[in-house]
């Protein structure tokens, strides 16, 4: 059986690629700009002003809505005319909160998850042919772990994993990326031991003895393994984070937002400011840095600005599918999450970071300006982020904060009334309803499963919301996440996940338009088809408010203009001269 992998050749390949591409490049034209384009023929959707005839676009902005009589009139006859031909014209979808550059380097790994393994076999197999493989820097990296979703996925031992590579560094990221397993070579050329004191927010985990078992948990403890894995050649990076971006722009995204930029590239706030400043970007880029990425000196960016950094991110808790949602009341007692996520009877998760850390962390970034984003999945990780948000507020006011909750699986409702009251604002992952949904009931009960994702009570409180898919969490598809939050349904059957907490048609398409674009601080240019408005636009195959439920998930975006600019979709062009060039270059 072949390697499951996203990418998993070598980068000598990708620079035959790269070539191939380029001559490419140069052969295909580019889109051609207008000064003028009418749109008419199907479903416009504004989001705030409701359902028009036409809508005009002029010098990148939106100058007309309303009948195509009305609209035509203030047409020239120069304007370029595009006949939606039944199609709706939407937006631009906002992503607020997803891994350009993670995404982009665990492309380049071997694939090993749910989504295509259905056994522990099946992922060991796929294991030990990548590791009995030729791999570019020496390293095997695999991603995708994920014992929720494949039925018998025990956790490997460190002698498992140092039998699948004796003699190279082997890591196995999980879906989730809050826990990793690390081979006996990799520990080593990391320098973790046994006596390596754990870093603030992260765990190498011991046994009874005090031997590492190779379990690697939390962000920081990522971080210093994946540290010493071998950067890329330079340049190839600019070039994989590329064809990333162009990856969001296919499925309708004029507008993401790094929600921490994870990874192992240099410099990742450099790049990804580069590419989203280049005349053909394929999104607009907002970035929430981590702390160590964020200057000591540095104030928040414009949000319009292309790849401003506006915001800094922490993570309070983990993944509840590893155990590491703080919960209030312990996790279920199953056999799921004794036999395959071992954990043990009473267990309820843990914060990383004690409460005077975060409050000095929190408020020198709060007197800076910034926005922060706190990930939270266990209503403890909630406590502790408001407590501390309350705490700074009463010190230092600040109005139109627009702090964030990021995730927020088991927030309460009284949680979320403090929230909104404090000006904390939530954006939530309900793709977990989706592809985790069947398995909820044994990892927290029926009564928690009940409220799992309570979109429902967050919009009843008054607050804007917002959907993300979390990618590489979950792949791209910005209408599997809208149908998850209008049906409630897991892909794999079953009841509803607390479907009284679904969203209606419109009130999930604002949660992806304008609700984000105000997250983001971008509702006065973004977010909905305003006279006035920067131009940003995709037309989908059918229109999201009155498609089938079961037809929503297939919705695809079929083009995408930023300001006015249509955006080059293609793969081959989402990789550009430049770019390519320079990893030609650095590679040779």
């Amino acid at each position: 059986m072949a390697v499951r992998s996203r990418r998993s050749k070598t980068f000598a390949i990708l620079a035959v690629v790269a070539a191939i591409l380029l001559l490419v490049r140069l052969w295909l034209a580019p889109p051609e700009q207008h000064d003028e384009i009418l749109f008419f023929g199907g479903d416009i959707e504004t989001v705030t002003s409701g359902r028009v005839e036409a809508l005009l676009v002029r010098d990148g902005r939106i100058a007309a809505i309303g009948t195509l009589e009305t609209v035509s009139a203030l047409t020239s006859n120069s304007a370029q005319q595009i006949d939606l031909a039944g199609r709706t014209l939407l937006p631009g979808l906002i992503e607020p909160h997803t891994h350009p550059v993670a995404t982009a380097q665990f492309g380049a790994t071997v694939d090993v998850s749910g989504f295509t393994h259905q056994s522990r076999a099946a992922v060991m197999t796929t294991l030990k042919e990548a590791a009995d493989d030729w791999t570019p820097n020496g390293w095997v990296i695999a991603f995708g772990w994920d014992p929720v979703m494949v039925d018998d996925l025990e956790p490997p031992t460190l002698e498992e994993l140092d039998a699948l590579a004796p003699d190279k560094p082997l890591v196995i990221l999980t879906q989730m990326m809050h826990d990793a397993y690390a081979n006996s070579a990799a520990l080593e050329v990391a320098g973790i031991t046994a006596t390596t004191p754990d870093p603030k927010g992260g765990e190498f985990v011991k046994d009874e003895t005090g031997k590492l078992t190779g379990v690697v948990r939390e962000v920081a403890a990522i971080g210093a393994l994946f540290s010493k894995v071998p950067s890329p050649p330079e340049g190839s990076m600019d070039l994989l984070v590329n064809l990333q971006l162009g990856a969001y722009a296919r499925a309708g995204f004029t507008t993401i937002a790094a929600a921490g930029l994870v990874g192992s590239a240099p410099d990742q706030i450099g790049m990804v400011k580069r590419l989203s400043a280049a005349r053909d970007a394929p999104v607009q880029l907002a970035i929430y840095g981590l702390p160590h990425q964020v200057p000591s000196a540095a104030a928040p960016e414009k949000p319009s600005v292309p790849g401003a950094l506006i915001g800094v991110k922490y993570w309070m808790d983990g993944s509840p599918y590893a155990g590491g949602a703080a919960v209030e009341d312990p996790y279920e007692d199953s056999a799921l999450t004794r036999e395959r996520l071992h954990l043990k009877p009473g267990h309820s998760g843990a914060l990383n970071y004690e409460l005077e850390t975060f409050r000095m962390h929190f408020t020198d970034y709060h007197r800076r300006g910034f926005q922060i984003a706190v990930h939270v999945q266990g209503e403890r990780a909630v406590d502790r982020v408001l407590d501390v948000v309350e705490g700074v507020l009463k010190a230092h006011p600040r109005k139109d904060h627009r702090h964030r909750l990021e995730h927020n699986a088991l927030i309460t409702n009284t949680q979320l009334k403090r929230a909104e009251s404090l000006g904390v604002t939530t954006s939530f992952f309900v793709d977990h309803v989706t592809f985790y949904g069947h398995r909820l009931p044994e990892i927290f009960g029926a009564d928690r499963t009940a409220r799992y994702m309570p979109t429902r009570s967050a919009l009843d409180t008054g607050m804007r919301i917002s959907l993300h898919s979390d990618n590489p969490a979950t792949p791209i598809g910005p209408f599997r996440t809208f149908a998850a939050a209008v049906t409630r349904q897991p892909l794999r059957g079953g009841d509803q996940i607390a479907p009284d907490q679904a969203l209606t048609r419109l009130e999930a398409l604002r949660a992806m338009t304008i609700n984000a674009a105000w997250q983001l601080g971008l509702e006065a240019e973004r977010g909905s088809l305003d006279i006035g408005k920067a131009a940003d636009l995709v037309i989908v195959s059918s229109n999201p408010l009155t498609t089938s439920d079961t037809g929503l998930a297939a919705i695809k975006a079929e083009a995408t203009w930023i300001a006015g600019r249509p955006v080059d979709r293609r793969k081959t062009t989402s990789a550009n001269a430049a770019l390519l060039w320079g990893t030609l270059k650095a590679i040779f």
